[in-house]
């Protein structure tokens, strides 16, 4: 494998993990979420490609499982 298809292994990877602790009680954090903020942050530019509803989809996930209140704000 070369580097770019290291570092695109090793994004998947993270994903993964972030999305498997995302969905245990036991490791949702306001920590978690700074580091999910901080990917979304990062890859904005991916997001253009994801289509509204799953966006919809992770936002009310959040909502319901964040161990905080977000304040309302329209995105997008």
């Amino acid at each position: 494998m070369n580097t770019p298809e290291l570092i695109n292994a090793l994004n998947r990877e993270l994903l993964m993990k972030l999305m498997d602790d995302l969905n245990d009680p036991m490791k949702c954090s306001p920590g978690l979420y700074t580091v999910i903020r901080g990917i979304i942050n990062d890859n904005r530019e991916v997001l253009d490609s994801i289509s509204r509803k799953e966006l919809d989809t992770v936002e009310e996930a959040l909502k319901t499982k964040a161990p905080f209140r977000f304040k309302s704000a329209a995105i997008g």
